[in-house]
Formats: C-alpha cells, sequence, structure tokens
C-alpha cells in the first residue's frame, strides 16, 4: 500500500459504499430476525444463564467490518457457553460454539455425532478468529480427546454457505441453532 491519499478512489467509490451498506443492512435484518425467534426464556430451557441474544457489528477484525449474532451470550472462560453467528467481510459466514473449560466435558458424546463437517480449536483465546481458522483441527474422537484433556476453552465452528435469498437464510440458520441448542439439552 503506498502512503497517500487516493483522490480517485475517494471520488468514484460512493457507488462501492452504497452497495455495501445495503447489504449490511440485508445481513442485520436477518440477524436481527434470528435474535427475536430465539428469546431469553426459550433459551433458559437449555442454559439457566443464558443472557438472551445479541447483534453487533464493528469494522475491525483483522482490518475488515464484521457483523455478530450472539445467542446465550454466557461467556466465562470456565462455565460459559456461546453460539456466534459471525459474518466477516471478504472472509465468510460462520458459526461458532464456544465452551468453557468447566464445562466442555458435559457435551464431549454429542460432538462427533452431530457436528459433522465443524472444525475443534482449544487455543486460549478463542475470539482471535485468523488463528482459530489457522490452528484448528477436525473434529473427531482423537481431537476430541486432545481438547478435553486441555486446560483452555473449547470452540467447534463451520463456515457457512449462505443462500443469496435472505428468506431461506435466515430459515436454514434458524434450524442450524435450533439443531445446536437441541443438542445441548
Amino acid at each position: 500500500m503506498t502512503n497517500k491519499l487516493d483522490i480517485a478512489f475517494w471520488n468514484e467509490s460512493k457507488d462501492l459504499f452504497y452497495h455495501f451498506h445495503h447489504q449490511v443492512k440485508i445481513i442485520q435484518d436477518i440477524l436481527t430476525e434470528i435474535s427475536n425467534h430465539f428469546p431469553q426464556e426459550y433459551l433458559m430451557k437449555y442454559f439457566a444463564q443464558a443472557k438472551g441474544c445479541k447483534v453487533s457489528k464493528g469494522n475491525q477484525l483483522d482490518r475488515l467490518p464484521y457483523q455478530v449474532l450472539d445467542i446465550v451470550r454466557d461467556f466465562d472462560p470456565l462455565t460459559g457457553f456461546n453460539i456466534r453467528l459471525l459474518n466477516w467481510w471478504g472472509n465468510g459466514f460462520y458459526v461458532f460454539i464456544t465452551y468453557g473449560s468447566q464445562v466442555k466435558h458435559k457435551y464431549k458424546n454429542n460432538w462427533k455425532h452431530q457436528f459433522e463437517g465443524y472444525q475443534i480449536s482449544f487455543l486460549e483465546t478463542p475470539y482471535n478468529y485468523l488463528q482459530v481458522e489457522k490452528n484448528s483441527l477436525i473434529l473427531n474422537e482423537k481431537n476430541i480427546t486432545l481438547a478435553i484433556n486441555s486446560s483452555n476453552q473449547l470452540q467447534i465452528w463451520k463456515k457457512i454457505e449462505l443462500s443469496e435469498d435472505p428468506h431461506t437464510t435466515h430459515q436454514m440458520l434458524c434450524k442450524l441453532l435450533t439443531d445446536i441448542l437441541e443438542v445441548h439439552c
């Protein structure tokens, strides 16, 4: 990158930003609708400590914009549990399921049968997504054992292909999240 102002970009990028903001709104609306689909009372049937859902966004996830929907929202590194949908512009759309180091044992028998195609990570910092992506292992029995024996939190995740149709994407993500919650009853 050069260290000068790109005046041509400044003058010619309006359509790019309008298109980007329109796409952001579509994703934001989908995440908000999904959030409304899972009220706190519903989540508390699965996790008594559930704090509901929260949609957020930012511009600096490895210098790229992102949008997030957190479901359950218990981030305690020992006893917590969270499901995160992450739309990371330029990288993809992901689901991350994060378990505190003391609760991961409780669910280990569900993972290999219910989460085919997922990756597993037990890095010390589960929210450094570049490192999570680079240092994850295939979710299988051997790697589950490694993760369970680690003193860190555990995270299973998968990149998700979205439909161009927002309604189809909404339905697919609601089903995915419902299935994830059902595994944890």
